[in-house]
C-alpha cells in the first residue's frame, strides 16, 4: 500500500506528542525518521504485537498510537490497510477526538458514520480533503447537502452504503450522490417503505459506467418500480439485488439497458449481500453471450410462473438457481410442465435447495430438475417423497456434487446414491459432498450409518460437514479418522457450526491426510481446546477461520505457529 500525502495542518500534526523527536531530545523516532519499507517490516508488527489485531477503530474513543503524531497514524494505517473507523456519537465531540478526526481521516479507507455519527460531518469538511477514503456507509441524520459536500471533498469513493430513512418527508436526491461519486463500483440503497426518490432531473444520456453492484433495498411491494429510473442509467451493472421479484417493468429495464448483468439477488427480509463471487469479467469477449449466470431467491413468496419465464429468458446463461430460507420461502407450482413449450436450461449446472420446504415446491424444484439435463450439483435434499422423486431424475446425471440432510443412520435413499457412486469406481463423478445435520436430538453415528460409506468414496474431492443447531454428534471423531484414512483424493474440508460447545469435536486426524490443502472452519465462536487443535494444521496451503473473533492475541499465536492461516471476523464490519 502507498503512503498518503501529509497533511499540512499544524493543529493536527500531534495529539499526544511531537511527529517528530529528532533532534530535539537527541533520540530517534523510529516510526517516522526510518525508511518505510524497514518501518512496515520490522517496526509495526513489534508495536502493534503481529499482524493479528482487531481492525475496528472508533474516533470518539482513544485510538492507541494511531492518537501519538500524524505521521505515526499515517504509517499505521498505510501498513494494515484493514483498518475500519466508526462514528456513532450525537453527542458533542470533546475536543481531542475533534483534533482526531483531523489527523486521521486524510489517511482513512474505510468509514462509517452510522446511527447519529452523519451529524458531524462538518468537522470532516474542515480536511478539505479526503482522498483515501474508498469506502463509506452512512445513515442520512443530517441534511442532504451536507452530505453532498462531504462527497466533495472525497472523489475517490468506490464503494458507498446509505441508510435513508429519516427526514422521509424530502425525498432522496439519488443523483445529485451518484453525480459527485465518479468512481463508484458498488451502491448499497436502504430506504425507508414511505421514502421517495427524487429522479426528475433524471437525464436520457447520464449513465454510471463505473457501477457493476447494485443493492436497492425498500419493504414495501409498492414502490418496487421506483428504482427503474436508477437501473436504467447504469448499462455495466452484473449483480442487482432486491426485496422482491422484479415487475415486468423493471425486467424490461434491465432487458434493454443491463445487458451485462449476471448475478440476480432477491431477499426477504433484507440480506447484505458482501461479495461479488464468479462475475465474469470479459465483457469484451465477442462470443460472451448476455444474461444472467446466477439467480438467488432467498425468502418471500412467488409466483413459480414467474420465475419460469425468467429462467427461460435466460436459459442460454443461467448457470446458477439458489432457492434459501425454507421458513419463509413458497413458490408455487408452474403451471404445467410442458405450458412453456420444449425448454432446456443447458447451462444450469447447480441447484440449492432448503432441506425442508412448503409442499407445493416440490413440484416447482422437479420442473427444475427435469429441464436441465446437465445438472452437476443438487443440494440440500432431506428424507421423503421429494427425495425419492429426486434421486430418481438424478440416476442417470453427471453428479459432481451432492448435499443430504443427516436426520437419522437409516435413510435408504441417500445410502443407495452413495453405493452406487462407490462402486462406479473411478468412473463416478462425484467430486464434492456435503452433510447438514440437524435437530434437536443428539445424533449417535453408529457402524451401520449411511454416512460411514463417506469414507468409501475414492474419488472425492471437497467435503462439506454442516451442524445447523447446537447438537451432540457421537462418533464425530472416529468418523473423521475414517475420513482421512480412506478419502485419499480429499483436498479441501469445510466445517460450519452454528453453536460449538462441546469438546468431542476432534478434526486433528485430518492433519495426518497427505493430500489435504484447505481447511475452512466457519463458527460462531471458537474455543480454545479447538484453537490448540488447528496448531495440527500448519503445513496447509490455508486454515481459513470465519469466527466472532474475541481473543485476537491467540488469533495472533496461531498465525506464527501457522503460516497459512487467514481469518474472517464474522460480526466486525463489512466494508
Amino acid at each position: 500500500m502507498t503512503l498518503a500525502p501529509n497533511v499540512n495542518d499544524s493543529e493536527s500534526q500531534q495529539l499526544n506528542g511531537l511527529a517528530s523527536t529528532t533532534g530535539i531530545k537527541k533520540c530517534v523516532d523510529f516510526v517516522s525518521d526510518l525508511p518505510w519499507e524497514i518501518v512496515r517490516t520490522y517496526i509495526m508488527p513489534r508495536i502493534l504485537g503481529g499482524t493479528s489485531r482487531s481492525p475496528v477503530h472508533r474516533l470518539e474513543r482513544s485510538c492507541g498510537y494511531l492518537d501519538v503524531c500524524s505521521n505515526w497514524a499515517k504509517r499505521i494505517i498505510a501498513a494494515y490497510d484493514s483498518n475500519y473507523f466508526i462514528l456513532d456519537v450525537g453527542d458533542t465531540l470533546s475536543d481531542d477526538c475533534c483534533m482526531r478526526i483531523r489527523m486521521l481521516v486524510p489517511y482513512i479507507e474505510s468509514l462509517s458514520l452510522r446511527d447519529l455519527g452523519a451529524r458531524h460531518i462538518p468537522q470532516f469538511l474542515k480536511c478539505q480533503t479526503l482522498v483515501s477514503l474508498t469506502r463509506l456507509r452512512i445513515k442520512v441524520t443530517c441534511s442532504q447537502e451536507t452530505l453532498w459536500q462531504l462527497l466533495e471533498i472525497a472523489p475517490n469513493l468506490t464503494y458507498l452504503d446509505i441508510k435513508y430513512i429519516d427526514n422521509i418527508e424530502t425525498p432522496f436526491a439519488v443523483f445529485e450522490v451518484l453525480d459527485r461519486c465518479p468512481k463508484l463500483i458498488r451502491l448499497d440503497l436502504l430506504l425507508h417503505p414511505d421514502a421517495t426518490l427524487d429522479t426528475a432531473i433524471s437525464q436520457l444520456d447520464r449513465t454510471y459506467d463505473n457501477i457493476i453492484h447494485f443493492q436497492a433495498v425498500c419493504k414495501n411491494w409498492h414502490k418496487v418500480d421506483m428504482f427503474i429510473p436508477l437501473i436504467q442509467c447504469m448499462p455495466n451493472v452484473r449483480l442487482l439485488s432486491l426485496t422482491y421479484f422484479p415487475s415486468s417493468s423493471i425486467m424490461n429495464t434491465i432487458k434493454q439497458h443491463c445487458a451485462k448483468l449476471q448475478q440476480l439477488f432477491l431477499h426477504y427480509p433484507f440480506v447484505q449481500h458482501e461479495s461479488l463471487d464468479d462475475i465474469k469479467e470479459d465483457e469484451e469477449d465477442e462470443n460472451d453471450i448476455p444474461g444472467l449466470r446466477l439467480l438467488t431467491i432467498n425468502g418471500g413468496f412467488h409466483n413459480g410462473n414467474k420465475i419460469a419465464e425468467t429462467m427461460i429468458r435466460h436459459s442460454a446463461t443461467l448457470e446458477s438457481l439458489v432457492l434459501e430460507k425454507e421458513d419463509m420461502l413458497q413458490i408455487s407450482p408452474v403451471g404445467s410442465w410442458n405450458c412453456f413449450g420444449p425448454v432446456e436450461f443447458t447451462q444450469l449446472k447447480s441447484l440449492s435447495i432448503p432441506p425442508y420446504f412448503e409442499d407445493r415446491m416440490v413440484h416447482f424444484i422437479q420442473w427444475v430438475v427435469v429441464h436441465a439435463p446437465n445438472l452437476e450439483s443438487l443440494e440440500t435434499i432431506a428424507s421423503g417423497t421429494a427425495l425419492h422423486h429426486l434421486m430418481d431424475l438424478l440416476r442417470d446425471r453427471p453428479s459432481k456434487r451432492i448435499g443430504f440432510f443427516y436426520s437419522r443412520n437409516y435413510q435408504h435413499h441417500e445410502k443407495r446414491f452413495l453405493e452406487d457412486h462407490i462402486q462406479r469406481g473411478t468412473e463416478s463423478h462425484l467430486e464434492a459432498l456435503k452433510c447438514t445435520f440437524g435437530g434437536m436430538n443428539a445424533i449417535v453415528i453408529t457402524p451401520a450409518s449411511w454416512i460411514n460409506l463417506i469414507p468409501m468414496l475414492k474419488q472425492l474431492k471437497k467435503l462439506e460437514l454442516h451442524m445447523t443447531s447446537d447438537i451432540m454428534i457421537r462418533g464425530f471423531s472416529t468418523f473423521i479418522q475414517q475420513v482421512s484414512d480412506g478419502c485419499g483424493a480429499l483436498e479441501k474440508v469445510m466445517l460450519t457450526w452454528m453453536c460449538f460447545n462441546y469438546t468431542n469435536m476432534d478434526i486433528r486426524p485430518l492433519s495426518r491426510h497427505w493430500n489435504l490443502q484447505e481447511v475452512i472452519v466457519d463458527a460462531v465462536d471458537i474455543p480454545s481446546h479447538f484453537m490448540r487443535h488447528l496448531t495440527s494444521f500448519r503445513h496447509l496451503k490455508v486454515l481459513h477461520l470465519k469466527y466472532n473473533i474475541i481473543d485476537w492475541n491467540a488469533l495472533a499465536i496461531l498465525k506464527n505457529q501457522v503460516p497459512g492461516l487467514v481469518y474472517t471476523d464474522k460480526y466486525g464490519p463489512t466494508l
